[in-house]
Parts: C-alpha cells; sequence; structure tokens
C-alpha cells in the first residue's frame, strides 16, 4: 500500500512502525510455523497411526462381534442339545427302570421254573426208581412166568403123554361115565 502524501507524518512514520511491526510478528509465525512443521507433521504421523489403529480396532471389534455373535449362537445350539440330551437320557433311564423291573419278573419266574424243575426232577428221579423197580419187578414176574410157563409146557407134556397112554385109553369109558352122571361123589 501506497502512503497517502496528504496524510500528516506522524500517521504515515505510525504506519511504518505498524508495518515493521507486522514484518516482525510474520517473521515471528514462520519461526514458529518452522519449528512447529516437525511437531505438526509428527502429529498428523500419530494421528494417522492412531486413525490405522482405531480402524484396525473397530476391525477386531467387528470381528470379535461376529464371533460373540456366533459363540451365541453356538451357545443356542448347545443348550438345545444339551435339552434334547436330557431328553434322551431321561427316556432311556425309564426305559432303563423298565428293564429292570422286567428283568425282576423274569428272575423272579426263572426262579419259580428253577424251583419247578428241581421238583420236577426230583419227581423224574422217583418216578426213574419207581421204574427201576417195577423193571425189577417185571423180569421177577417174567422169570416166575418163564418157569411157571415152563412147568405148564412140562405139564402139558405130561397130560399128553399121560392121554396117549393105554392105561387112558382103556380107561375113557369109566370118565364119560362119571361125566355123565354129574361127577356125583358118594
Amino acid at each position: 500500500m501506497k502512503p497517502d502524501p496528504t496524510a500528516p507524518a506522524d500517521q504515515l512514520n505510525l504506519l511504518r512502525q505498524q508495518l515493521i511491526l507486522a514484518q516482525v510478528r510474520i517473521m515471528e509465525l514462520e519461526d514458529t510455523r518452522d519449528e512447529m512443521a516437525p511437531k505438526l507433521a509428527a502429529q498428523e504421523k500419530l494421528l494417522t497411526a492412531a486413525q490405522t489403529l482405531a480402524d484396525q480396532k473397530l476391525d477386531e471389534a467387528a470381528h470379535l462381534e461376529k464371533v460373540r455373535s456366533d459363540l451365541q449362537a453356538q451357545y443356542e445350539h448347545m443348550r438345545h442339545m444339551q435339552h434334547v440330551t436330557n431328553e434322551a437320557l431321561n427316556a432311556a433311564r425309564g426305559e432303563v427302570a423298565g428293564l429292570k423291573a422286567g428283568e425282576a419278573t423274569l428272575l423272579s419266574e426263572i426262579e419259580q421254573l428253577q424251583t419247578l424243575t428241581h421238583l420236577q426232577a426230583e419227581g423224574s428221579r422217583q418216578q426213574l426208581d419207581r421204574i427201576t423197580a417195577l423193571t425189577a419187578d417185571l423180569r421177577a414176574t417174567q422169570a416166575e412166568s418163564a418157569t411157571r410157563l415152563e412147568r405148564i409146557n412140562q405139564l402139558d407134556a405130561e397130560q399128553r403123554a399121560m392121554k396117549a397112554s393105554r392105561s387112558w385109553r382103556w380107561t375113557a369109558w369109566l370118565r364119560s361115565l362119571e361125566r355123565a352122571l354129574g361127577g356125583r361123589k358118594p
């Protein structure tokens, strides 16, 4: 700016002083700027690093949220599986209790059958003893029968021999007379 020639000289000096002061102030600000430029660059670098770190942390937070969501889903699935498993376990326990009751019934029946089998075995032994005794009696009876049959055969042979004898034939008329009279004895 050009000074106005009509302006008083004091004002011109005042204006020169202010210009000098302004230039000094500009130089000071430039010095401050030059001093602050590395600090500002460091601050910008820090801000950039902080932004990068913040972005990483946001990505990690998003990843952690996804992991948390997945874990929540897995937790819900595990709770469901635990519920299903508990129901199956309770059903299996019921079946086991039923099987144990059936087992107790079967064991009771087996004991009854064993007792009955023991009684039948005892009865069979008694029957076998009786059969053995009857077999011995039958053999004795057969032996006696064979002896008697032999005696009968012997007596038949004697009777045939007697009837074949002459004296039997000669006394036949006496026997017929006796039969005719009715076999009376005096």
